[in-house]
């Protein structure tokens, strides 16, 4: 949904974020465990609004409306924390909900002027795979729909560092124990894993002798009553020629057919 309805609604919703976190919507378990795994059903989700069948998040797609979501969910705890995110765009949700928790939020961005950087409570340039601040500088690292990017070519055309090199220096700059939130699309677009919705692969990714507690949610996994989400057609283009390691067809399929969702991964540094 885009247009002035839409940004007014955008706007209300920001405005009255301080009222619905003092609600403290997200203090019962949201979830139920499959698998070793939580789900975030739809019709439990606490934005669900069951006399509507509709969303309680006003604006944006649905894959949208559950980063907003989760986001709320993962980072309304952050009071006296030091929360950097991994590409805040042009507008960040989590900053707000950092900021009215009562955390410092700072950010780094692959897209603005490599001269602007950041200080701590501010954003500047910067990307998972190069954090420009000192070792243990902070207690939280999250990014939203970053993670499924970051193998991909930098904007300044230069290569793009690995998963195993961004998750190090994330690392780097997390202080012991210290929490990493991110979320990404599924069946949408990014690197191919994603795309192919191979979790087992992703989650691969947190060694365990570098990542404790490791947690997966998905949300909008179980849509129902909501209706699913098929790819929109400018994501199943952004993807062809990307495939490698799974079947096109399959691919094609799940982007037709199937519905996106939002994973979820947490997990705490040893």
């Amino acid at each position: 949904m885009h247009g002035p309805k839409s940004s007014l609604a955008r706007a209300w919703y920001r405005l009255t974020t301080r009222r619905r976190l003092a609600r403290n919507e997200w203090a019962e378990p949201y979830w139920e465990e499959r698998q070793g795994e939580r789900i975030v059903a739809c019709r439990r989700c606490p934005k669900f609004d069951a006399s509507l069948a509709v969303c309680g998040v006003p604006f944006g797609s649905p894959l949208r409306k559950c980063v907003v979501a989760a986001t709320e969910a993962h980072l309304r705890g952050t009071a006296g924390q030091q929360v950097l995110e991994l590409g805040y765009a042009r507008r960040s949700y989590g900053k707000r909900i950092v900021e009215l928790a009562g955390g410092t939020w700072t950010g780094v961005e692959p897209l603005v002027d490599h001269n602007l950087r950041p200080k701590l409570g501010s954003g500047g340039y910067g990307h998972a795979g190069d954090i420009p601040f000192p070792d243990s500088s902070f207690d939280v690292v999250f990014g939203n729909q970053s993670f499924e990017h970051w193998e991909e070519p930098l904007p300044d055309g230069s290569t793009p560092p690995s998963y195993a090199e961004c998750l190090e220096e994330i690392r780097r700059v997390l202080r012991r124990g210290g929490t990493l939130y991110l979320d990404a699309p599924i069946h949408l677009h990014g690197h191919e894993m994603f795309v192919a919705g191979d979790v087992a692969r992703i989650v691969a990714l947190f060694s365990h002798e570098l990542w404790r507690d490791v947690t997966v949610e998905r949300w909008r996994y179980d849509h129902a009553p909501l209706p699913r989400y098929p790819a929109p057609e400018a994501d199943v283009g952004y993807v062809r020629g990307t495939i490698k390691s799974y079947d096109l067809n399959r691919i094609a399929e799940l982007q037709t057919n199937g519905s996106v969702w939002l994973l979820v991964i947490i997990a705490s540094k040893r």
